[in-house]
């Protein structure tokens, strides 16, 4: 992928204009505000969520993810152009990056799958929580514009504008990684952390690769989108289902459905039925997965001159991530009270303290 995809032709890479002069943000700085952020949206975003989930989405985006990193960069006076690549993506970037987000999906939720079959196999069991579904045209729109639109705006500025840049001190590569590792961590759902963690590299790859940080909200935007129409649509079925099972007095045939992945359901298929399945779903992948080596390629070829050849120092400073401790261990924490209530165990140390960290009870 490395080798492929990350510029190590020699065309490429005389292709990459190299900037040196530019002034990025220190490891250390980017550390204190992602630990910073987990603290804030620990004690504050969980509560304004619980409160009122749109308002407390776009508090929890705007408030705590955005203005933190805005702050910061104004006040040691960074050029926010140049360091949040705030460049043109293209209308072509745009309809490659909008195909590699569609083909994506599939191994992001080949991945989340296996990450939840994990977690089934660990605990027992698996517990989703989803945001609102749109049961009508007005609520899809305010999904789109809250989920779709404050999530690509705020977290691509942090992400991949603010912290994958002050990380390319370590190469490119280990910036993109480094970035989507700590992107999974802060969505605070180890059951979809390897998901998360493909979507943040993929992303990372797109503005280092288009040299354009819009490339990445608007891949993170279209993401989010596609995932609220898929949502909005299969409400829409599960209604149509419920209302035809209804008519036939067949209520209890849409239980499944409703529940969402069941995977003991899968268990107690017949063999060959099981068999059957797994080489459609690994059919529908691997496709899914060629079509997307293809547009990654494609989108390589278009910006070989857009990226900057980005240099790792010779001897990287690694104290500066040690700020990454505290925000590190926040989400450990809520790990850990995620696992005990998988597991149906009660800790009243546990308890009290995500009473004074997020303020609720575990």
């Amino acid at each position: 992928m490395e080798g492929n995809l990350l510029s190590n032709s020699t065309e490429m890479t005389e292709n990459m204009s190299v900037d040196t002069s530019l002034r990025k943000p220190k490891v250390s700085h980017i550390s204190i505000i992602y630990s910073l952020t987990v603290l804030l949206f620990l004690i504050i975003g969980h509560r304004v969520q619980r409160n009122e989930f749109y308002s407390g989405i776009l508090i929890t985006e705007f408030g705590l993810i955005l203005l933190p990193a805005l702050i910061y960069m104004l006040v040691f006076k960074y050029d926010i152009k140049k360091v949040m690549r705030f460049n043109k993506a293209g209308f072509v970037n745009l309809f490659l990056i909008f195909m590699i987000m569609v083909f994506a999906i599939p191994a992001v939720g080949v991945l989340n799958l296996v990450n939840l079959a994990l977690i089934k196999h660990i605990f027992g069991k698996t517990l989703i929580v989803q945001p609102p579904v749109a049961d009508n045209a007005v609520k899809l729109l305010i999904n789109v514009l809250v989920i779709g639109g404050s999530a690509g705006i705020c977290e691509e500025f942090l992400f991949r504008g603010v912290m994958q840049r002050g990380f390319e001190r370590f190469g490119a590569v280990k910036s993109i990684l480094l970035t989507a590792f700590l992107f999974g961590l802060l969505h605070m759902d180890f059951q979809k952390l390897l998901g998360t963690f493909l979507l943040g590299a993929l992303i990372g790859f797109i503005v280092y690769r288009t040299n354009s940080l819009i490339g990445g909200m608007f891949a993170h935007f279209t993401n989010n989108t596609v995932a609220v129409f898929a949502s909005y649509y299969a409400y829409k079925l599960n209604e149509l289902n419920e209302a035809i099972a209804s008519s036939f007095g067949k209520m209890d045939e849409i239980e499944i459905y409703r529940q969402g992945i069941d995977f003991p359901s899968f268990q107690n298929l017949p063999e060959a039925s099981v068999i059957i399945v797994v080489v459609v779903l690994l059919f529908m992948f691997l496709f899914c997965a060629l079509i997307l080596a293809g547009l990654l390629y494609a989108l390589v070829k278009v910006n070989s001159k857009k990226a900057e050849k980005i240099q790792s120092q010779p001897k990287p400073r690694l104290a500066g991530l040690t700020w990454l401790i505290p925000g590190i261990l926040l989400i450990g924490f809520m790990y850990y009270a995620q696992g005990l209530k998988l597991l149906g165990i009660e800790n009243a140390l546990i308890n009290k303290l995500l009473g004074l960290i997020i303020g609720l009870e575990g």
